[in-house]
Protein backbone atom coordinates (compact mmCIF):
# COMPACT_ATOMS: atom_id res chain seq x y z
CA UNK A 1 0.00 0.00 0.00
CA UNK A 2 2.44 2.71 -1.26
CA UNK A 3 4.71 2.44 2.00
CA UNK A 4 1.95 3.50 4.58
CA UNK A 5 2.65 2.01 7.90
CA UNK A 6 -0.22 0.05 9.42
CA UNK A 7 -0.96 -3.02 11.59
CA UNK A 8 -3.71 -4.78 12.98
CA UNK A 9 -6.71 -3.08 14.86
CA UNK A 10 -7.63 -4.88 18.00
CA UNK A 11 -10.28 -4.32 21.01
CA UNK A 12 -9.09 -3.55 24.48
CA UNK A 13 -8.94 -7.67 25.39
CA UNK A 14 -6.83 -8.75 22.49
CA UNK A 15 -4.45 -5.41 22.89
CA UNK A 16 -3.48 -6.47 26.58
CA UNK A 17 -3.31 -10.37 25.50
CA UNK A 18 -0.44 -8.78 22.58
CA UNK A 19 3.38 -10.11 23.63
CA UNK A 20 4.56 -6.61 23.41
CA UNK A 21 1.64 -5.50 25.98
CA UNK A 22 2.82 -8.68 28.27
CA UNK A 23 6.46 -8.25 28.02
CA UNK A 24 6.04 -4.44 29.00
CA UNK A 25 3.79 -5.13 31.59
CA UNK A 26 0.86 -2.96 30.27
CA UNK A 27 -1.57 -5.16 32.65
CA UNK A 28 -0.94 -5.05 36.45
CA UNK A 29 -2.53 -6.60 39.12
CA UNK A 30 -3.47 -4.74 42.59
CA UNK A 31 -5.29 -5.79 45.68
CA UNK A 32 -8.80 -4.45 45.75
CA UNK A 33 -10.67 -4.30 49.05
CA UNK A 34 -13.89 -5.40 48.22
CA UNK A 35 -13.19 -7.51 44.62
CA UNK A 36 -9.56 -8.96 45.20
CA UNK A 37 -7.34 -8.74 42.47
CA UNK A 38 -7.99 -5.83 40.11
CA UNK A 39 -6.31 -5.18 36.66
CA UNK A 40 -5.28 -1.94 35.89
CA UNK A 41 -3.20 -0.60 32.66
CA UNK A 42 0.74 -0.54 33.44
CA UNK A 43 2.00 2.56 33.16
CA UNK A 44 3.05 3.51 29.08
CA UNK A 45 6.48 5.36 30.00
CA UNK A 46 9.19 2.88 31.25
CA UNK A 47 12.18 4.37 32.24
CA UNK A 48 16.01 2.34 32.33
CA UNK A 49 16.76 3.98 36.08
CA UNK A 50 13.50 4.62 38.06
CA UNK A 51 10.88 1.97 38.29
CA UNK A 52 7.28 3.24 38.43
CA UNK A 53 4.81 1.37 39.73
CA UNK A 54 1.13 1.00 40.57
CA UNK A 55 1.13 0.21 44.15
CA UNK A 56 -2.22 0.77 45.53
CA UNK A 57 -6.20 0.31 43.51
CA UNK A 58 -7.97 3.26 43.02
CA UNK A 59 -9.61 4.90 46.14
CA UNK A 60 -13.48 3.71 47.07
CA UNK A 61 -15.91 6.64 47.28
CA UNK A 62 -15.71 8.67 49.84
CA UNK A 63 -12.55 6.73 51.04
CA UNK A 64 -10.54 9.98 51.59
CA UNK A 65 -13.00 12.81 52.07
CA UNK A 66 -12.62 13.09 55.99
CA UNK A 67 -8.64 13.39 55.00
CA UNK A 68 -8.95 16.13 52.03
CA UNK A 69 -11.46 18.17 53.98
CA UNK A 70 -9.36 17.97 56.86
CA UNK A 71 -5.88 17.92 56.46
CA UNK A 72 -5.66 19.96 52.72
CA UNK A 73 -9.44 22.41 53.43
CA UNK A 74 -8.80 22.54 57.00
CA UNK A 75 -12.72 21.53 58.35
CA UNK A 76 -13.17 20.35 61.61
CA UNK A 77 -14.67 16.95 62.81
CA UNK A 78 -18.12 19.29 63.07
CA UNK A 79 -17.90 20.53 59.70
CA UNK A 80 -17.49 17.22 58.08
CA UNK A 81 -20.48 15.87 59.57
CA UNK A 82 -22.56 18.54 58.40
CA UNK A 83 -21.19 17.88 55.13
CA UNK A 84 -22.11 14.29 55.63
CA UNK A 85 -25.33 14.65 57.25
CA UNK A 86 -26.49 17.25 54.41
CA UNK A 87 -25.26 14.64 51.47
CA UNK A 88 -22.89 16.90 50.11
CA UNK A 89 -19.63 14.37 50.65
CA UNK A 90 -19.39 10.87 50.95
Amino acid sequence: MGGLPYGPLRNIGEAFQDAQAQHRKMVVKVPHPTIGELPLAGLPVKYSSTKPSIRRAPPLLGQHTEEVLQECLGYTVDDVQRLRKAKIVC
